[in-house]
């Protein structure tokens, strides 16, 4: 389907890469991150370019790299598409976790955490938990557009 997961890394004891910031953006010789620019879906990198500070470095003696990219594939929880960091990371990311309240409200209260059984049962058991979470949210929002609107005539 070509979706790709943004999942939390856990660094698991993993020692800091000293060429790289807390993001894994490649780091400069003056110690600036650099920038997430782009995701090529050819060759399936992230391309990270030089940092604006960077124009007036010291060290640019045309040893600075000006582009890294980066696969994804060599490590698909560090590089993720859109680049950790990055402000579209933050807006997908903040879409996942309003999936995952809603995940877990279905868990919770639905009880979709403790099916006992499989296949078309189990699929039934889920649209229906779905259906009835949809149901019910569509009609607080409605009672609470109806309040809003009583309470402006008033």
């Amino acid at each position: 389907m070509g979706a790709r997961g943004l999942i939390d890394y856990n660094r698991r004891n993993e020692q800091p890469d000293p060429d790289a910031d807390k993001y894994f953006r490649p780091i400069c010789k003056e110690g600036h991150s650099y920038r997430y620019d782009s995701f090529d879906s050819t060759y399936e990198t992230i391309k990270y370019t030089q940092p604006k500070e960077s124009k007036e470095c010291p060290f640019n003696d045309g040893q600075c790299q000006k582009v890294f990219k980066k696969k994804v594939e060599d490590h698909p929880r560090r590089y993720t598409v859109p680049a950790r960091g990055s402000d579209s990371y933050y807006e997908h990311y903040k879409k996942r976790t309003a999936v995952e309240r809603v995940n877990a409200y279905l868990k919770e209260y639905f009880q979709l955490n403790n099916i006992r059984h499989r296949g078309a049962v189990a699929k039934v058991d889920f649209e229906l938990a779905c259906l009835t979470y949809n149901a019910c949210k569509l009609t607080v929002d409605r009672l609470n557009q109806n309040n809003k609107a009583n309470k402006l005539t008033a």
